[in-house]
């Protein structure tokens, strides 16, 4: 019984991560595109957010966490994890 237990538990931990990340993402959206309404180019949104996660990484973690971090990025780019619309085959 305590296995069953472990597994909600570990299913609630897992639907309230993804509804708070879920929660993230709509709300740094709605704030992009309040910053493409007032002018701010997107060039510019795309450095400065890069810029906001990095410094915020180094800060808490340090600069060897957030160059691993880094380095993880070009394969989660290409196995296309930050493709927010992709058809699956």
């Amino acid at each position: 019984m305590q296995d069953l237990w472990q597994e909600e538990e570990d299913f609630d931990e897992e639907f309230g991560l993804a509804d708070r990340q879920q929660t993230a993402l709509c709300t740094l959206q709605a704030a992009w595109e309040e910053a493409l309404e007032q002018g701010v180019e997107q060039d510019i949104l795309i450095e400065t957010s890069i810029f906001a996660a990095l410094s915020k990484i180094v800060t808490d973690c340090g600069e060897d966490v957030a160059a691993d971090y880094c380095a993880k990025l070009p394969e989660r780019i290409q196995t296309g994890e930050f493709t927010m619309f992709r058809v699956l085959n």
